[in-house]
């Protein structure tokens, strides 16, 4: 039998939550970095997602998140959504399960559930515990840092929100496990998909040190895009996953989420690209096009070309959102069991809540 190296491994962990005292970076500081040293789409990564070409978007077609007024009713039942999963996660694995912990990327999604949860543990006298990852140390600037531009910039956000709300974070550095875990791997893919991985595995496992409830961020946009990293959305819970990205916006506009969040460009950190690049937003393309698209083909089962004609887009391009993203990538989100008879089925899952999505019409 191999023996495993204790005290090495003892050390490795050790240097992973090292603390390193908080530089705050002014956000134009930041933004400059965003504007500077972002990368564009390989042509790799660009055959895998449905970039519209010059005249196939109709403009006029966007959502206007101003319209939305969801938030009031969605924090009464995530409430009520929390003190319930308080009670069930509650067992012999949990003995004492009295809060969450949440992982802080800096982008909007991840600030939404930081400071929702912050709200609900204050008026519930529960725990939360935040953490955000990174590789190397997230003080220096950005060209000494170990990670991408476009991780460091996810950071400095996540700080600075950190400062500005009275947020307590742990750093866990992932620099060496990503080291370790890419060694030998060939393509940006696989290198880049063993982040996510690693986050997700920190995620949940401080939650199991510590009686907590892991809480992913992925919102329904990306899930129905499949735009998380293979095994599915990280977390326990989810509580954003049948949220548009759109409504998103709408409920980080009414909860105090800082503009410089709302108003920040959304980046994929581990490819360091802009994360609509992949769907044409240097023509503008963003979540306001793309919801009312995906509602119809997701939800409605519509077909592209009614969506593309009651939208005013391209059939091509509706078709190339479908093809790639809804229909191509269908194993992500779950692949069917093997099943050895008998009949297989999920609870019927009544909806916690109701509401009018006129918005999208």
């Amino acid at each position: 039998m191999t023996s495993f190296p204790t005290n090495e491994l003892h050390q490795t962990i050790s240097r992973e939550f090292k603390s390193y005292p908080s530089t705050i970076y002014a956000i134009e500081e930041i933004e400059k970095t965003q504007n500077e040293l972002l990368s564009k789409p390989s042509s790799e990564a660009a055959a895998w997602f449905p970039i519209p070409k010059t005249g196939e978007v109709n403009f006029q077609s966007k959502i206007d998140i101003n319209k939305i007024k969801i938030t009031q009713e969605y924090v009464a039942v995530l409430d009520k959504y929390l003190d319930t999963a308080l009670k069930d996660f509650t067992g012999f694995s949990k003995p004492g399960c009295d809060g969450f912990v949440v992982a802080l990327s800096g982008g909007l999604d991840s600030a939404v559930s930081t400071r929702l949860l912050q709200n609900y543990c204050d008026k519930r006298n529960k725990k939360l515990e935040i953490v955000i990852m990174g590789r190397g140390n997230h003080n220096l600037k950005p060209k000494y840092y170990s990670g991408t531009p476009a991780e460091w910039i996810d950071i400095q956000y996540a700080k600075n929100m950190c400062a500005e709300l009275g947020l307590d974070f742990k750093y866990i550095d992932i620099n060496n496990q990503y080291k370790m875990f890419t060694e030998g791997y060939a393509t940006e893919w696989a290198k880049s998909s063993a982040l996510p991985q690693i986050r997700a595995l920190h995620l949940n496992s401080q939650a199991t040190e510590n009686d907590l409830i892991s809480v992913g961020s992925t919102n329904g946009t990306e899930f129905i895009l499949a735009a998380f990293s293979t095994g599915g959305p990280a977390g326990n819970i989810a509580p954003l996953i049948d949220l548009y990205k759109s409504e998103v916006y709408a409920v980080a506009r009414d909860i105090g989420i800082p503009q410089y969040i709302i108003d920040r460009k959304p980046l994929i950190s581990e490819l360091n690209l802009s994360d609509y690049s992949l769907y044409g937003d240097s023509q503008g393309v963003d979540v306001t096009i793309l919801d009312p698209i995906l509602r119809r083909l997701w939800y409605h089962k519509q077909s592209p070309k009614e969506v593309a004609d009651a939208l005013g887009h391209s059939e091509n391009w509706v078709n190339d959102i479908y093809e790639k993203r809804i229909v191509g990538e269908t194993c992500r989100r779950g692949y069917k069991p093997l099943v050895i008879n008998r009949a297989f089925g999920q609870e019927i899952i009544e909806p916690d809540l109701v509401i009018n999505r006129y918005y999208f019409l």
